[in-house]
């Protein structure tokens, strides 16, 4: 999934990350804590963010809460810039890999399916803790080209699938804001991502020569992880009521905190979204959210990926990325049902700038589970 340094390159970086950092704690040191903003009741079914939003709520004292969410997601096609291309364009771009001289391999589509196992646990009213890991499968489909004409010479898969990156972290309570429209809460949060996820993924190619060949080091869109420690900030303002509306937004970063073992980084990120939820009865909800990220271009190259294929260009990553989701959320009133969550939310691309050629962003279905006690 694309999913988006040696002096002069890697003390910026490093720079950057340390800004976010020293402003994250500052402003939390300043934070007034006296009102501490806590999920509301598990029966009301607009009490929580869209399934696609992490870190969304905190917990009361002694509270638990685990989930499960599966996310497919899907992408068609080749783009430069914002315009689509053509797989005859592709061909006519450079590899910087030096052999063959331009791109022989052009990726068709791409499907990621992710399984993401988390637990919450609030060991007071402040401070909510929480660990989240997840199982990845990649799957991408391929056409391979002649070294020395654009002749097809047929189409191949490429697969990888495995324990992804880890995260553990804490929601932190912030305060709550009463002036008009916005009378909401909000909340810190602050996570370290574990590179749990292997950047030694191999497969099968068909080569621009017309042979197959086996263990070559896959693309970095289809590696399991990161390989690198990460830090994740974020700030959310939570559940403003507006007549029957509720709405709510965060604010969230990654920071790469070094290279990784293969000598590389992806880019630091930074992602802002907005939703709002209407309850439709007393058990059913439905929301809308829009999110809009930027994410930097990789930095340093694994030597091992060598590829003539996009995926394998390393000045071809980062970029810009909109979407705008539709969901609803299913909450147990009585019974053996009450506070059971179960939700769903389909996503859309509707902006993208990629740097340099990717793959283009299509669908995402989100299904998920929720059980607080």
């Amino acid at each position: 999934m694309t999913y988006f340094p040696k002096l002069g390159t890697r003390v910026p970086k490093l720079k950057i990350g340390a800004w976010w950092l020293f402003a994250f704690t500052v402003s939390f040191a300043l934070a007034p804590l006296s009102h501490p903003a806590l999920a509301d009741t598990p029966s009301r079914p607009d009490s929580h963010a869209p399934i696609g939003v992490m870190g969304d709520h905190r917990h009361k004292a002694g509270e638990w809460m685990v989930s499960v969410r599966h996310m497919d997601m899907s992408m068609k096609g080749n783009l430069k810039g914002r315009q689509s291309i053509s797989d005859a364009q592709v061909l006519q771009l450079p590899n910087q890999h030096g052999s063959p001289a331009n791109l022989r391999v052009v990726p068709q589509t791409m499907d990621m399916k992710m399984t993401m196992l988390g637990a919450m646990y609030a060991p007071n009213d402040t401070i909510t803790l929480l660990a989240m890991t997840m199982q990845h499968e990649t799957t991408m489909r391929l056409n391979t080209y002649g070294a020395m004409s654009q002749t097809l010479l047929g189409s191949f898969t490429s697969q990888s699938e495995g324990l992804g990156d880890t995260t553990l972290g804490a929601l932190i309570a912030g305060g709550e804001i009463d002036k008009g429209i916005l009378n909401g809460q909000w909340h810190y949060g602050l996570a370290l991502s574990v590179p749990t996820g292997s950047i030694k993924q191999t497969g099968s190619v068909l080569s621009p020569m017309n042979m197959r060949a086996s263990g070559k080091r896959l693309p970095y869109p289809m590696q399991l992880g990161s390989g690198t420690y990460d830090v994740k900030p974020s700030l959310t303002f939570n559940n403003a009521a507006h007549g029957d509306w509720r709405y709510s937004g965060q604010l969230a970063a990654v920071v790469r905190l070094d290279d990784n073992a293969q000598g590389y980084r992806l880019g630091d990120k930074a992602h802002l979204q907005a939703w709002a939820s209407r309850r439709l009865a007393p058990f059913v909800s439905a929301s809308m959210r829009l999110d809009a990220s930027h994410q930097q271009g990789l930095k340093g190259s694994d030597a091992a990926i060598t590829l003539p294929v996009p995926t394998a260009q390393t000045n071809f990553s980062g970029g810009q990325l909109a979407h705008l989701s539709f969901g609803f959320n299913f909450v147990g009133q009585a019974g053996l049902l009450h506070g059971h969550r179960l939700a769903l939310e389909w996503t859309r691309a509707i902006h993208q700038k990629a740097r340099g050629v990717q793959m283009q962003h299509q669908d995402t279905l989100t299904l998920g589970y929720q059980k607080a006690w």
